[in-house]
């Protein structure tokens, strides 16, 4: 399944939350699970080609959760929607997200994990050439935690 580019600001807005309460990280993994089986195209739960990762995350998450309210919010996009193309784009996504798994216990690392990578959505949505972007904004992270993070999907952008 494809995205469009106002799910990627809800993967923006899903990290900045993580980095606000990495604690949560481990609460919503099942739903992280799910967010990185759509980014790979094997998610059968979800149908609809809007509104995609709020779906997904609806069905884990409680109405009571405040800094996920935007959630239960069923957006009607009337302009400047298209669809996210680049199947690199969701690899390097797929991929943050199991690194936010991998960390689970650690909230230093995932801290600094959600600092590094919060801004990737909205780069690969505007930029044209976000690989230099990403580079620098993941060095500190590559350099305190994983060399290797993103490594092979930023050589397949």
């Amino acid at each position: 399944m494809r995205l469009i580019n106002y799910d990627f600001d809800d993967l923006y807005a899903l990290i900045v939350f993580f980095r606000n309460d990495t604690d949560k990280i481990a609460e919503y993994a099942e739903a992280i699970k799910q967010i990185i089986a759509c980014l790979e195209g094997k998610n059968g739960k979800i149908e609809s080609s809007c509104n995609t990762i709020r779906k997904i995350l609806q069905y884990y998450v409680k109405e009571e959760e405040p800094g996920l309210f935007w959630i239960w919010v069923e957006n009607i996009y009337t302009g400047n929607v298209f669809t996210m193309k680049n199947e690199g784009y969701y690899r390097v996504l797929a991929a943050v997200f199991r690194e936010m798994l991998a960390g689970i216990g650690d909230n230093q690392r995932l801290w600094c994990l959600c600092d590094a990578t919060h801004n990737l959505p909205i780069l690969l949505v505007e930029c044209k050439e976000p690989k230099k972007g990403i580079i620098t904004m993941i060095r500190i992270y590559q350099v305190q935690y994983n060399k290797d993070f993103l490594a092979e999907e930023l050589k397949a952008l």
